[in-house]
């Protein structure tokens, strides 16, 4: 495996030169870390990246933390994000805000940079991402010793609702690539997504097996072999899986976007919808509406609402509600519906995008329906129209995660 990717020295090295010390350099400008490190497919190896007039160009993102004496603002965060996107000529936003705009690989090509005080550095929580930077990342400037001081986490130590959330996302892009016109930056990012869904649908079933690992080769070679035996139930209803996540690992590290992004992506989505109902049927033994609304907000959170809010009761949920409602009131329309539950309404936004979803697979109209009748307690929607039901869930969807949560 390569430093960054799989292309060799060259392309590294490349890598390295043209965007990877740039940022670097603006992120030592913009707040002074004490360690940055390399987080994501670059910081394991497995970067993705196009190859545009014979160059090297990193495809779709950047992940990084920054280790300071002091936890940053998400504001200072964002701003942080933006000049080193422009520092390597990229745009800097994020499609999850835009859904509305057509996708543009340059636009929309971000360095995502995360913020660790270094006093919390021995007492991260064991969630995936954590256990990623621990095991799958690197050190690309300042003090090398700040993985070590990260506790050691055990896969079984890593709880099942980080599976549930990677098919969350997974979901949410399956929509954002649904659209009325494609340009080629439009399927291709499609066929991105699609390919992605296996991956995390990878990550999720070796979560629930405790049998996850740091980067994406290793994870396609544990599936493989435990696939049928683990998830028997499962194998009966999609007996290739384990070659779908192989092709996908290998696309990842080596794109080629020379496929039907129409038909990829129907496949996909299948398969994401057969594997987010089965996880769900594992994990809260109940179907997806009374798992979403009813069961996980007694379970799902507790994992976070510590870290994020220093205490995990049940009402802690109703911060997060409170944080929507904000992001409403300053980004869309005030809607006052969020703040009269305690319940978490970031498991409500998911509910209708799988509607939604369940809608294109099936072309029944009732999904339709469903959908108005869940987002109409999330946000002001007008009628129930597929494109325009699309836009308000995605809409609802980024709105919420603006508050990064995790």
């Amino acid at each position: 495996m390569g430093k960054y990717t799989l292309y060799g020295d060259k392309v590294d090295k490349y890598i390295e030169d043209h965007y990877l010390n740039k940022i670097k350099s603006s992120f030592i400008k913009d707040c002074n870390p004490i360690a940055i490190i390399l987080f994501g497919g670059f910081g394991k190896g497995e970067g993705s990246i196009q190859l545009i007039n014979n160059k090297p160009v990193p495809y779709n993102d950047f992940d990084f933390y920054v280790v300071t004496e002091k936890k940053l603002a998400d504001e200072e965060l964002n701003k942080i994000s933006m000049n080193a996107s422009h520092a390597i000529n990229m745009g800097g936003l994020e499609i999850a805000y835009s859904p509305e705009q057509g996708y543009d690989s340059k636009k929309f090509f971000h360095v995502d940079v995360r913020c660790i005080p270094f006093n919390k550095l021995n007492k991260l929580m064991k969630t995936q991402r954590y256990y990623e930077l621990k095991y799958g990342s690197k050190v690309i400037y300042g003090d090398k010793s700040v993985l070590d001081k990260i506790p050691e986490i055990n896969p079984s130590d890593i709880p099942v609702s980080e599976g549930l959330r990677n098919l969350f996302n997974k979901l949410h892009t399956m929509l954002l690539g649904v659209r009325e016109e494609y340009n080629e930056d439009q399927k291709n990012i499609k066929i991105f997504w699609s390919y992605k869904c296996y991956l995390s649908i990878c990550e999720a079933l070796l979560i629930l097996n405790n049998k996850f690992a740091p980067t994406s080769l290793e994870r396609m070679k544990i599936f493989s072999k435990i696939y049928r035996e683990s998830f028997f139930d499962l194998y009966k209803k999609i007996p290739n899986l384990s070659k779908k996540i192989e092709l996908a690992t290998n696309f990842k590290l080596k794109l080629d976007f020379y496929i039907n992004h129409e038909k990829l992506w129907s496949v996909a989505l299948k398969d994401i919808i057969t594997v987010f109902e089965y996880f769900l049927s594992k994990i809260a033994n109940s179907e997806v509406e009374e798992a979403l609304l009813k069961k996980l907000p007694y379970t799902y959170f507790k994992p976070y609402l510590k870290e994020r809010l220093g205490f995990n009761f049940y009402p802690a949920q109703y911060l997060l509600n409170i944080g929507y409602y904000k992001q409403l009131k300053e980004k869309d329309n005030p809607f006052i519906s969020p703040l009269l539950n305690w319940k978490d309404v970031g498991l409500k936004i998911i509910l209708p995008i799988y509607y939604l979803l369940k809608f294109k697979l099936e072309n029944n109209e009732k999904y339709l329906e469903e959908t108005y009748n869940i987002l109409e307690k999330i946000i002001k929607i007008e009628n129930k129209d597929f494109w325009y039901l699309r836009e308000r869930a995605l809409k609802a969807f980024g709105l919420y995660y603006q508050q990064r949560l995790l």
